[in-house]
């Protein structure tokens, strides 16, 4: 087997590199990160968010607000405090778990400013997953992967982003080459797939069309910028990768449950992130066996050609 636990330092979630990141963090205060961009991080820490959640305030007169955050009134304070009195054209939120979308209504009725998303999710398939979700989630504008919004400088475009979380979306600033990745892409760690709500072969189809737009920075809802854009999604397929043959090889082995593989996979991991962790192994599983179906009906189909 081999042995992941040296090479996957920096990406998997580690409670000491959340922690180094919450010592060194700036809380409730816009820290510009590009010409016009500014961003202020929650103070909403947990093991797999490193530092807290970012919000980006997008725009110089007029404003873009990208991922408000948790339902926090000092949080929620420090946004109208660094809007100050701006025109918010409007509330773009990635997906509604928890700590991305609970801001969004009361920003809303307070700056009189319309909230973008792809939409919330059916009531079974929030009662399929006992993630950290905001069921109350309805953005006034519902959005598609490939609409454009905003203009000039500041238009953006919407790319739908499933794998993570079936309503994720990204916002890919082409003026500024630049990619508001919320969850999908992270500056501190990789990202958890969990199943029933997450899939992993959305994912890395996902990646790939961030991958597309030639971003050259990546704005993500925890952790620093990326600047090496390309590097770093490459990074991160290549991990997922590595992952997903550790994870067949463990099932050859004859290790099925994802306990026993995260055993073998994974160490120094709190709780939290143990549950997380079995979730993400669930994920390369599923598309194991994804793969292993497609292939067997292709086998079936180039069988039954050959006979025809």
């Amino acid at each position: 087997m081999t042995d992941c636990k040296t090479e996957t330092k920096g990406l998997v979630p580690s409670p000491l590199a959340a922690k180094a990141l919450r010592e060194k963090a700036v809380y409730g205060q816009p820290l510009e990160v590009a010409d016009g961009i500014s961003v202020i991080l929650a103070d909403n820490a947990k093991d797999y968010t490193g530092p807290g959640t970012n919000t980006y305030l997008v725009g110089n007169d007029r404003l873009w607000i990208i991922d408000p955050g948790p339902a926090d009134a000092v949080h929620l304070q420090a946004v109208l405090d660094a809007v100050d009195g701006r025109v918010v054209e409007g509330i773009l939120v990635t997906h509604n778990h928890l700590d991305h979308s609970p801001a969004a209504t009361p920003l809303s009725e307070q700056l009189d400013a319309p909230v973008y998303g792809y939409g919330g999710l059916p009531e079974e398939v929030l009662h399929s997953s006992d993630e950290d979700i905001d069921p109350d989630f309805v953005p006034h504008r519902a959005l598609m992967g490939g609409e454009k919004i905003g203009t000039g400088r500041w238009h953006l475009q919407v790319l739908h982003t499933p794998g993570h979380f079936p309503n994720h979306l990204c916002y890919w600033l082409p003026e500024m080459g630049i990619v508001f990745t919320g969850d999908h892409v992270m500056g501190w760690s990789t990202t958890v797939i969990v199943p029933p709500l997450g899939n992993l072969a959305d994912y890395m189809d996902s990646l790939d069309l961030i991958a597309s737009t030639s971003a050259v920075r990546l704005m993500p809802s925890h952790g620093d910028p990326v600047d090496n854009a390309q590097s770093r999604i490459n990074e991160i397929r290549d991990h997922r990768m590595m992952r997903q043959g550790q994870v067949e090889e463990c099932l050859h082995q004859g290790k099925t449950d994802p306990a026993s593989i995260v055993a073998e996979l994974y160490e120094g991991l709190t709780p939290r992130l143990l549950k997380a962790a079995e979730g993400c192994v669930q994920a390369h599983i599923d598309m194991y066996h994804a793969r292993r179906a497609q292939a067997e009906r292709f086998e079936l189909t180039a069988s039954n050609s050959l006979h025809r």
